[in-house]
């Protein structure tokens, strides 16, 4: 394995931040920004690159921004001021938004369940939460979502995360590696994919996520109610096209990793050989990709990306009963209100999205 110091300069390249640039449309397709709750869209974001790299949303119509702007609450905040379109959140950054604040925001895709879980050195003592008092954990940003669930998780076990923890915001790519590895944090909190990253590395991990975290909604698409009111074909048409890649990328993820890399050169590393970067890239997008079908497994494996109030029900209760929200509202509030929505979603041919993918044409 190449040194500590290699891979860390590879990890330090691939996450350097850049923004997803949609084609020009000859026909004046209508502007939409997405902004997106992360600091650099990389290739495990294949149902926000795949439409424009594949042409699903300008086919539709639709000349689409896909901004990375930091955190889900920056994302979030950047749609209520009337930044972006769309935001794509933690979930229970949505449900904070509402209960809390009373903006009406809206569901229009549940992309994966919950991924997050603590991760510690495998020969960490570290095994429960009540072990986690007076440590340091290191996380993506200290507005990013996955605190919600980690400050119910302390609390459910007798812990006050204001005073028994501390946050340390590290990003992505090479400094949670560092921290962790030269003890600089205890823990790490992130999802899925980064996690991928840091075992590509060579990092050494034993994860704690507690049972009930995978059932729960996690990382969506949201409108304001009143965009949803204003343009219903718009929001069907973005939702679709991210149903459509997402079809594409589960039906061959190594193909979505090399549109990326063919539409962001930049992303790719210098430092490893091809080989190697394959399977680290596909590493970090099927663990993605495994949180995507989980979420179509929960909400009844019929259509991709439907979000269904049991979930969001569950999720507030437990925001609600570790005190971090004030109050609750009908889970059915949180639902984009559109006739038949999920069926024209996925009002496409997905044998066709998949033969396509097998194809795999990249000029």
């Amino acid at each position: 394995m190449p040194p500590l110091s290699r891979l860390l300069h590879y990890l330090t390249a691939v996450f350097l931040p850049f923004a997803t640039v949609a084609p020009a449309c000859a026909a004046s397709p209508r502007h939409v920004t997405i902004a997106v709750g992360t600091a650099v869209l990389n290739a495990d974001y294949p149902m926000l690159t795949l439409p424009q790299s594949l042409g699903y949303w300008k086919s539709a119509g639709y000349d689409v921004q896909v901004e990375p702007v930091g955190a889900s609450q920056q994302a979030l905040q950047q749609m209520v001021s009337g930044n972006a379109q769309f935001a794509q959140v933690n979930a229970s950054v949505i449900v904070q938004a509402d209960t809390t604040h009373g903006l009406g925001v809206r569901v229009a895709m549940e992309n994966a369940a919950t991924d997050w879980s603590i991760a510690v050195p495998a020969d960490s003592p570290i095994r429960t939460a009540t072990d986690l008092k007076g440590k340091t954990i290191g996380v993506f940003s200290l507005a990013t979502g996955g605190i919600l669930l980690l400050n119910s998780y302390l609390r459910q076990n007798g812990l006050n995360p204001a005073t028994d923890v501390s946050l340390i915001p590290l990003g992505l790519g090479a400094p949670p590696v560092q921290a962790l590895g030269h003890g600089q944090v205890d823990a790490l909190l992130y999802w899925a994919a980064p996690m991928a990253q840091f075992d590509n590395v060579g990092l050494k991990l034993r994860h704690i996520t507690p049972p009930d975290w995978p059932t729960y909604p996690d990382f969506s698409l949201s409108v304001m109610k009143d965009t949803v009111a204003a343009d219903p074909d718009m929001v069907v048409a973005i939702a679709r096209g991210m149903a459509m890649a997402t079809v594409f990328a589960e039906a061959n993820p190594t193909c979505a990793l090399r549109w990326f890399w063919h539409d962001h050169p930049e992303a790719r590393g210098t430092n490893l050989d091809d080989e190697t970067q394959l399977r680290w890239g596909l590493h970090s997008l099927t663990a993605e990709l495994a949180s995507q079908h989980n979420a179509f497994v929960l909400n009844g494996g019929q259509n991709w990306g439907e979000a269904q109030p049991a979930g969001f029900e569950r999720l507030q209760t437990l925001l609600h009963d570790a005190g971090l929200i004030p109050g609750t509202i009908p889970a059915t509030d949180y639902m984009v209100r559109i006739p038949d929505y999920m069926r024209r979603v996925n009002d496409f041919d997905a044998a066709a999205i998949r033969e396509q993918a097998a194809r795999c044409t990249i000029p």
